[in-house]
């Protein structure tokens, strides 16, 4: 989406001569023109050199939480609570 506010973009000759050369032969356009020309929206990326578009999904080790209040799965529901304490 074209920047509203803007009249014009701050571009050199070359520069805009660059832009339309890699539109007309079909090529990305490098990252330093993602702000003056698109529309800021408010989403924020970390690029640095070598990184990968590739996504992948790991599987981490992550703690499963307990709830007090509900039963665990396999419980004695229903069943007498053995006494621990004999008195």
């Amino acid at each position: 989406m074209p920047r509203p506010s803007a009249e014009h973009y701050d571009l050199s000759e070359t520069e805009k001569r660059d832009l339309i050369k890699l539109i007309e032969q079909g090529k990305p356009l490098p990252e330093k023109y993602r702000f003056l020309l698109f529309a800021d929206k408010r989403e924020v990326e970390l690029v640095w050199n070598g990184k990968s578009r590739e996504v992948c999904t790991a599987v981490l080790p992550f703690q499963t939480l307990e709830h007090i209040d509900e039963p665990r799965k396999g419980s004695r529901a229903g069943k007498p609570v053995p006494h621990l304490l004999v008195a």
